[in-house]
């Protein structure tokens, strides 16, 4: 299915407006996404942010004990 609007033929870059981003036309419902399929993207975006945080935590800590380590190390005089 292609997803242009209807009007100036551009690329639909949000499906999620109820009007063209370019040429302001209004975009018919078959080519928007259902609630549903927003929700969806919400909860899939809402567990990436939290995959992204994680990683972010845990590369923090990695960090953070490496450090430590390094700091607690023989010293050499």
């Amino acid at each position: 299915m292609s997803y242009n609007c209807p009007k100036c033929q551009r690329v639909l870059y949000n499906r999620r407006l109820t009007r063209c981003g370019f040429c302001g036309a209004p975009i018919p419902e078959e080519l928007r996404f259902t609630p549903e399929e927003i929700a969806a993207l919400e909860r899939k975006t809402a567990e990436l942010e939290q995959q992204r945080r994680q990683r972010e935590q845990a590369a923090a800590k990695e960090e953070q004990e490496a450090r430590d380590a390094r700091d607690s190390g023989p010293y050499f005089v």
